[in-house]
């Protein structure tokens, strides 16, 4: 993305159909849901910075929900033998 001059209201971008399928959440243009970038389309760029600073704010939580989150599914898999006998599963031998 490039600065390519000056507005009464801001910036004048010069951007590939790419940088702004990343700036909108997408990983390319061409994925599915990416919007079709035309003249004059407005991207709010706030919104997607409000939530980007919710989730840096929260860093600390969210690793530690991530902890949880991984230690409830290790819980949830049935790798011992005779639970997974029990429940239908093949038993590791």
């Amino acid at each position: 993305m490039k600065i390519i001059g000056k507005t009464d209201g801001g910036l004048l971008l010069s951007a590939t159909e790419t940088e702004l399928a990343n700036l909108v959440g997408f990983y390319y243009s061409g994925s599915n849901g990416c919007p079709k970038f035309e003249p004059g389309m407005e991207i709010v760029v706030h919104q997607m910075y409000n939530q980007l600073r919710e989730l840096k704010s929260n860093e600390v939580q969210l690793a530690q929900v991530a902890t949880k989150l991984r230690m409830v599914a290790d819980l949830l898999q049935l790798n011992d033998p005779v639970m997974r006998k029990m429940t239908g599963g093949e038993a590791v031998e």
